[in-house]
């Protein structure tokens, strides 16, 4: 039954200026004679529902405005027989990023009990722009979006009937379960003081990170068990600091009283390297704003779910009362399979990396919870491919494999991010998306998902053959836009940007392996093209091997020009595409493990194990000890979750993330090729 022949997109009436990380009330009287209602709804961009006062759930799945996702929500807790108060929120972005597309603003929703309609979404509904969320600009990050600023002193709302958005209704059900929202998850406090403002004209993040902080004991400072302070000491205020106890997702949350208007500044972060929460990195800001009333304040913010394990609160007052501080937590529901390891250090490692796995689990599967929540293809296939193990289902990556076909460009590439739009993009990841196709249909044996997205694939690689030119290579993609990227090692980056034919053989590699794995699909959807796309997938490794190939050092050098071979990645991605004549795998092989080489990052040790124990079981070793050398290393500097790169947090000019989804390799290479103690 379509629950929305009923209702219809509205927005808020007399919106002026442009809808950029901007909110809206909607709120209605909802009759239910049972008591007994639940509500389907979606939003752009997000949404929160309360019956009575009472948050309910909250939680869009980011989509496009040809695919409308919608959630279904039980009320039936919430409500009382007779009349109700419904009140929507309504979250909207208005900006492109990494996890979001600019889309028509609106909100539609219907609420049943049963097969009884009780309320549709219409022009009658009450709406109007909540201003207690200050105009704010700050971003978190480019990929995630915006920061806030909330004053819990502003006037209400004021409402009046809505307007149509303008939008049709193209609306499909929720791919993939709604998140589990916890009750309070509440931070433990190790460290608290009191602090002074450096320089107020900076941004509130940068406030934060450069603020004087001066330790005090808890016994010194507040009064019984509670965190109570009353100082008078030269200093603006107090600040805390909160310990989740470990990588946390959640919704933030907290609870103060204090006895006048008084400037919260709230930060989030992974770890404590400046002793302090790393508010500030570069143009990043991990920091909210919240302007207490005087009195007590109790605040949830449901628009922006947070990866962190620590918060850090600087309250400009000096006296008060902090009651918690935390998170509500939101977990996607998984079980978990029975580990299969033995090996004490193994068994610790496929923990940590499923936990790893779990954190980058929630929509859609996510790079890290706290720097992007962002879905790459290339990422996503390493946390598809270790979630077959570790958790043994199939409708998520189901899920994240028909979210990206959405999001095919008109040049025949898939958008960097899916759901998102950004200026960049990365061919080669592209290239990974048919690859993880294939994997889904062999790992899972559903040929729907192939045969759904069939035109979709065979317009990617039919623009991959388009540009093999005369040399018989495909070069690398031209322009500002092109990111020539394969992983986080010098020469491999793609920092450069280029107007003329320049040609890899790592893009050569992924290409002809998207080629070999489109020809696999065709032989199950439409066999009279398999051997056109097998041959065009040989001809490109031949030629790639002719190229690339050194006979003075038995290896193979990544760009034409290179005057020897550099890195262990395009040794790994010509064995892992079949590139390498079976007279020069030995000298590959060797290469490949070569200590001389730029070893490749966390990310990209998938393709280098596979290559190595698709060759040889005498290899086992060898991969057994760089799992145990790598890995191991990050849980003796105690990891809870794996990193993105060795170098943690200190990468990326200290932004690298302490949780990061292609970090769980293990998991997949123990699993598949057997590869316990």
């Amino acid at each position: 039954m379509d629950r929305f022949y009923n209702s219809e997109w509205i927005f808020v009436n007399g919106v002026g200026g442009e809808v950029t990380d901007r909110y809206f009330d909607y709120k209605t009287v909802l009759n239910a004679p049972d008591g007994k209602g639940t509500i389907y709804i979606s939003a752009n961009s997000q949404y929160a529902v309360y019956v009575n006062g009472i948050f309910v759930n909250c939680g869009q799945y980011d989509d496009y405005e040809h695919y409308q996702v919608f959630d279904t929500v039980e009320l039936s807790d919430y409500l009382e027989k007779g009349d109700n108060e419904l009140l929507i929120c309504q979250y909207v972005c208005g900006k492109n990023t990494s996890t979001r597309s600019v889309q028509i603003p609106g909100i539609i929703f219907s609420v049943w009990n049963g097969e009884e309609e009780l309320l549709s979404s219409n022009t009658e509904i009450l709406s109007g722009e909540n201003h207690r969320y200050l105009p704010n600009g700050e971003l978190i990050t480019g990929q995630l979006g915006f920061n806030f600023s909330y004053d819990a002193n502003g006037e209400e709302t004021v409402f009046s009937k809505s307007v149509s958005a303008g939008k049709q209704k193209n609306l499909f059900p929720r791919p993939v379960r709604k998140l589990i929202i916890s009750d309070l998850y509440e931070g433990k406090i190790c460290a608290q003081g009191v602090f002074l403002e450096n320089d107020a004209t900076l941004r509130k993040s940068q406030r934060m990170q450069t603020a004087f902080l001066s330790a005090r004991r808890r016994e010194d400072m507040c009064e019984g068990d509670s965190f109570s302070w009353n100082t008078d000491e030269r200093c603006d205020g107090v600040y805390l600091i909160a310990d989740l106890g470990g990588e946390t997702n959640g919704l933030l949350t907290f609870s103060v009283d204090v006895p006048q208007e008084t400037e919260i500044l709230i930060g989030y972060g992974e770890h404590l390297d400046d002793l302090r929460v790393r508010s500030y990195v570069g143009s990043r800001n991990f920091c909210f704003r919240y302007v207490a009333k005087a009195g007590h304040n109790e605040f949830m913010h449901p628009f922006q779910r947070l990866g962190l394990r620590y918060l850090q609160l600087h309250i400009y007052s000096k006296s008060g009362t902090v009651n918690f501080v935390g998170v509500h937590k939101t977990d996607y529901p998984i079980n978990y399979l029975p580990i299969p390891v033995k090996d004490g250090l193994h068994k610790r490692i496929w923990e940590v990396g499923r936990k790893t796995l779990h954190m980058c689990m929630h929509e859609h599967y996510e790079d890290c919870p706290w720097r992007e929540q962002s879905q790459y293809a290339m990422d996503s296939r390493v946390q598809i491919l270790c979630g077959y193990y570790a958790f043994g289902e199939y409708e998520f990556p189901r899920s994240v494999l028909y979210l990206m076909h959405h999001a095919l460009r008109e040049d025949g590439l898939i958008e960097l991010c899916a759901p998102g739009k950004v200026p960049v993009n990365i061919p080669s990841f592209t290239a990974v998306y048919v690859r993880e196709v294939l994997e889904y249909t062999e790992f899972s044996g559903d040929l729907s998902l192939a045969e759904e997205i069939f035109d979709t694939l065979r317009t990617i690689v039919d623009g991959f053959i388009a540009r093999i030119d005369d040399s018989g290579l495909i070069p690398l993609f031209c322009g500002k836009s092109a990111w020539n990227f394969y992983e986080w090692q010098p020469g491999l980056s793609g920092n450069g940007r280029h107007e003329t034919a320049v040609y890899e053989s790592p893009l050569c590699a992924f290409v002809s392996d998207a080629l070999r794995c489109f020809s696999k699909i065709c032989e199950k959807i439409c066999p009279d093209s398999a051997d056109y796309y097998l041959k065009q997938s040989r001809q490109l490794a031949d030629n790639a091997h002719k190229a690339f190939y050194d006979e003075k050092t038995g290896g193979y050098i990544t760009r034409l020009g290179d005057e020897k071979p550099l890195h262990q990645l395009t040794q790994a991605m010509m064995l892992f595409s079949d590139a390498v004549p079976q007279e020069n795998i030995l000298s590959v092989e060797n290469m490949l493990k070569s200590s001389e080489l730029i070893e490749c990052s966390v990310s990209m040790t998938i393709y280098a194990y596979e290559a190595l124990l698709r060759i040889s079981d005498d290899n086992r070793e060898y991969v057994l000890s760089e799992i145990e050398r790598i890995w191991g290393r990050m849980l003796s500097l105690g990891a809870d979750t794996f990193w993105e790169t060795e170098k943690g947090a200190d990468d990326f000019d200290y932004a690298g993330s302490l949780c990061h989804g292609w970090s769980a390799v293990p998991i997949y290479i123990f699993s598949h090729y057997n590869l316990k103690k």
